[in-house]
């Protein structure tokens, strides 16, 4: 998609657009800027004629929960000339201090970052003139000037919809919080994950205090780690009295929680694998050498051969895990018979070596009964 929107852009403006795309994360989630809609200055373009004409395009700014969308115009007849921005008509009375832009003063055509830098001295200037829509309001201005004086919250953002009545405004406050997840198991994620960080999204419906909503946001290998934002239930606000700094370290204190039981059940879950990996050696067929949540091994019981596919759950060792016997023989409705072995010996006190040797027992006199069912309620 990147690609394919550079490949639109006028050759002597392409270098600006496509270092905002390479551009790290930006603001309090990390998040990246984005390109769409390149159009060209050109009243005429001949479409027979593949050429890279487009010289303005907008960029997608992730601030606050939304994403403002800002036009930036640039000149194909003189690309070294600074460009021009038109922002959303929701902030139709942003008007950044020229005086600051030093990006701007002093363009450098020649630099390809320089484009970056003016979009993040812009992104300064508009978190000045959010904070100024703040002051219009008594509740959000004590929310957010009390946030501010926190050093326990250094990084956040608020922002200031404004709606046809000022009730029916809406204020977002973005909010990094200050964690340690460097326990937090290394999921690989196929997309660039970018830094681990957790952050709490809280709306104001209504500017006194009465509809406040808060939500959890992760970063995709933490939300991996937890198994989704749903498994991390957040407290409830603290109703019209309730304020931010009363409320932040609730949530600090049940994420740190979950942390710790994320990583213990990882490293429990780790063990057992091992175990079993010690256990049963060549047995083993595959196991999930990232988040340790399966393995299969294969079985020779009275000359009869069964795969066991072992389960995890991510509350183990609270929640035991889910032996299914699979017949390498047998089919069932065109699927391998299978079948699913409850009631067998187990504690979650257990070391993972003597959760190894339980198994082994109850599969030794499990499998015979399962050989047994496969010739009875499966075709070969």
């Amino acid at each position: 998609m990147a690609a394919d929107v550079l490949q639109r852009i006028h050759p002597e403006i392409a270098k600006f657009a496509e270092a905002v795309l390479n551009n790290e994360g930006i603001g309090v989630c990390g998040e990246l800027l984005k390109i769409v809609e390149p159009k060209s200055s050109l009243s005429f373009i001949n479409p027979r004629i593949k050429t890279r004409s487009c010289d303005r395009f907008k960029v997608l700014v992730p601030y606050a929960g939304r994403t403002l969308k800002w036009e930036v115009i640039f000149n194909q007849m003189q690309p070294d000339f600074p460009p021009d921005f038109i922002f959303g008509p929701q902030d139709q009375e942003f008007v950044p201090n020229i005086d600051k832009m030093e990006s701007l003063e002093n363009w450098n055509c020649n630099n390809p970052e320089s484009l970056v830098n003016l979009i993040k001295e812009l992104i300064r200037e508009y978190k000045e003139h959010q904070r100024e829509q703040v002051e219009k309001i008594p509740r959000i201005h004590f929310e957010y000037t009390t946030l501010a004086a926190d050093a326990n919250y250094p990084e956040f953002e608020v922002h200031v919809l404004k709606g046809q009545q000022k009730t029916d405004s809406v204020v977002n406050f973005m909010i990094k919080l200050p964690v340690d997840l460097t326990g937090v198991p290394q999921f690989i994620i196929r997309d660039c994950p970018g830094e681990d960080i957790a952050c709490l999204f809280v709306s104001y419906a209504s500017l006194n205090g009465e509809n406040v909503t808060p939500t959890l946001l992760l970063s995709p290998r933490v939300e991996r780690a937890f198994g989704g934002t749903s498994n991390l239930r957040i407290p409830h606000w603290l109703g019209v009295n309730g304020c931010l700094l009363e409320y932040l370290p609730l949530i600090q204190e049940l994420f740190a929680q979950k942390v710790e039981q994320v990583c213990q059940a990882f490293h429990k879950r780790r063990e057992y694998v091992a175990a079993f990996l010690s256990a049963f050696g060549s047995s083993v067929l595959e196991y999930d050498a990232e988040g340790f949540m399966k393995l299969s091994l294969l079985f020779k019981v009275q000359g009869f051969f069964c795969i066991v596919h072992i389960e995890l759950d991510k509350n183990f060792p609270q929640e035991a895990p889910l032996f299914y016997l699979q017949s390498i023989y047998h089919e069932k409705n065109n699927q391998p018979y299978e079948k699913l072995e409850a009631g067998y010996p187990y504690s979650p006190r257990w070391s993972g070596d003597e959760m190894a040797e339980r198994a082994r027992a109850f599969l030794l006199e499990k499998i015979p009964a399962f050989k047994d069912a496969s010739l009875s309620n499966a075709k070969f």
